[in-house]
């Protein structure tokens, strides 16, 4: 079993004496001896918070320190934190204190508002351990996360093509796949593949076609509107995973959407994710 504890602890180490530098996914992900295709999720759920927001934070609490107990100039300081001008400095620091370094170099105090989180934990979670087969599947490539606007209309162009084809039929499943973690990739590039299910025999030589790979995936059925997919992922990967301590495969996290959401109320959506582990 993998030592979730460990492996994360080592990337904080590293970020905090790294401050200065461009944090790289391979770099950070190696560090942790985790797979870059689940290293985001981790850490976000140990965290609580994005990686991209933990290291800004961090970068700017350390900021503050030395602004407060330091003779280093203002300017030092900002490169010494990563940021590449002062000027770009002293616009986070406004922007997440409400007052310029050099008020907080020359006051030595900054007023903090209390915040409040909304995770809307509000939803119920099915657990099982399945052991599946490859899926063969037909799919298009859009730009966005599930449910926005550009997803339906990946998923409307492929339906409608499939249904033209003649390979919908009462078999057929519909799954998802996101390459990419709308907590730090701009959620315009974030990667979605719409993906429909057919027979290994099928003749689907007009559509891109790829397998979905089977083996032992930890899954979780969740009831609900999927815009609220991530506040479920957080929480599968910081109540099950990091606790369970489940080594994970080198392969994308999938989702199966059980019901059409044409005709089911957004509350009563079917969505059932799979997320790979090893034997």
């Amino acid at each position: 079993m993998i030592n979730y504890q460990k492996s994360i602890h080592n990337v904080i180490n590293y970020i905090d004496a790294n401050l200065s530098e461009k944090p790289e996914l391979d770099k950070l992900a190696k560090i942790a001896n985790l797979s870059k295709f689940h290293f985001h999720r981790i850490m976000k759920a140990w965290l609580d918070e994005p990686l991209g927001s933990y290291i800004n934070r961090i970068r700017l609490e350390t900021a503050i320190k030395l602004l407060r107990y330091s003779a280093h100039p203002i300017n030092d300081i900002a490169y010494r934190v990563g940021y590449h001008t002062p000027s770009a400095f002293t616009k986070a620091v406004k922007k997440m204190f409400g007052v310029s370094p050099t008020y907080i170099r020359k006051h030595k105090k900054l007023i903090m508002e209390p915040t409040t989180k909304n995770n809307k934990n509000d939803f119920q979670l099915v657990e099982t351990v399945k052991t599946i087969n490859d899926i063969q599947v037909i799919f298009q490539q859009s730009k966005g996360t599930i449910g926005d606007h550009t997803t339906k209309a990946n998923w409307e162009t492929l339906f409608t093509k499939a249904q033209k084809h003649q390979l919908i039929n009462r078999e057929s499943k519909f799954y998802g796949i996101n390459w990419d973690d709308p907590e730090i990739t701009p959620s315009e590039k974030v990667r979605y593949d719409a993906c429909i299910s057919i027979p290994n025999s099928t003749n689907a030589n007009e559509f891109s076609s790829k397998t979905i790979f089977g083996g032992k995936y930890l899954c979780f059925l969740y009831k609900g509107d999927y815009q609220h997919l991530g506040f479920v992922y957080n929480h599968i990967f910081r109540d099950w995973i990091i606790k369970g301590n489940y080594n994970l495969r080198e392969e994308p996290i999938f989702e199966q959407y059980i019901n059409n959401k044409e005709v089911t109320p957004t509350e009563d959506l079917l969505t059932e994710i799979f997320i790979p582990i090893e034997q």
